[in-house]
């Protein structure tokens, strides 16, 4: 009987379920509504019954699931399985989602942070295929990040490596939710982005109506003199950022992913010009700047590599 593994993305919206063969190919996925304010036990309760959906659909194909991994966002101690702080679920402090879902599956879980996860998947099977030190910049709501070394996740001395969006850009610049001012996430995220464009069109006009991240890439994409600055800027924010991960990590490669991807034509110019003018050279000129390929699947595909890293099945 062949062997599968179980990989989850649990985000705040959206709750990801897939099963995967150990070289990486998803076989059948599934996603609802996380409804993370029902609280930690409704959550937890209703990923185990995902999974077990999962793993009763891989038996009907005559596979056995050998493991299960989790992305969760926020701070985890990885080895432990323990979700410390989460800031898409604000009760789940010190949680330890290993134990919770090992004794209702019988089946070994990895734990492992949602960005991180996300880098290991573009890795194994995306856009950072073959590269053995590479930085995953996801761009959405906020700004997260993972950092593979080597090979390996670089988790730091406390499990909280890899929170790249609060690199300090601008020093006395926009209040950031973790409390320092002037990160990358206040510029270039989505939400960076909406409130770029509502601060310069307050200046033409104190009154207009709200509008998305996606509406101000369509107004740059037709030409608004406006949208189409506020993108050329929050390429430079990411290119500082870059330039700083390029001179740190002199990393293989750098992939953005995320939903401000969708406007890469609009910002990556700017971006690289940030790069040349602020990086070494040599690194700068060797570091590939790619958009991930997995889109909302990296996830899932690097939660399951983690479980088949702890389980010895993958390098």
């Amino acid at each position: 009987m062949g062997r599968v593994v179980i990989g989850v993305d649990l985000g705040g919206t959206n709750l990801r379920t897939a099963f995967l063969s150990p070289d990486g190919d998803i076989l059948e996925k599934h996603k609802e509504p996380t409804h993370a304010s029902d609280g930690w036990k409704k959550v937890v309760a209703r990923l185990i019954d995902n999974i077990k959906d999962q793993r009763e659909a891989a038996g009907k194909r005559g596979l056995t699931v050998s493991a299960v991994g989790v992305g969760v966002p926020g701070v985890i101690q990885s080895d432990r399985g323990i979700v410390v702080k989460s800031p898409n679920f604000p009760d789940w402090n010190n949680l330890p989602i290993k134990d919770a879902l090992e004794e209702a599956l019988h089946l070994p879980v990895t734990v492992e942070n949602d960005a991180n996860a996300a880098a290991l998947g573009e890795q194994w099977r995306g856009a950072g295929k073959g590269i053995r030190s590479m930085i995953l910049l996801t761009l959405g709501t906020g700004v997260g990040g993972g950092i593979i070394l080597n090979n390996q996740v670089w988790q730091g001395a406390d499990g909280m490596a890899g929170e790249l969006g609060h690199m300090t850009i601008i020093p006395d610049g926009r209040r950031c939710g973790c409390g320092n001012t002037g990160c990358l996430e206040m510029y270039a995220s989505a939400r960076g982005i909406v409130q770029s464009y509502r601060e310069r069109r307050a200046q033409a006009s104190p009154s207009f109506e709200e509008i998305t991240s996606e509406q101000v890439y369509e107004a740059a994409r037709t030409g608004e003199a406006g949208a189409m600055a506020v993108m050329q800027g929050m390429g430079r924010m990411l290119g500082i950022g870059i330039a700083d991960l390029i001179n740190i990590f002199n990393p293989e490669m750098i992939v953005i992913g995320g939903g401000v991807k969708d406007a890469w034509p609009l910002f990556i110019d700017a971006t690289r010009d940030e790069i040349r003018k602020r990086a070494f050279e040599v690194p700068a000129a060797r570091t590939a700047i790619v958009p991930s390929r997995l889109g909302d699947d990296a996830g899932m595909v690097g939660a399951a590599a983690a479980a088949l890293q702890n389980l010895g099945m993958r390098e």
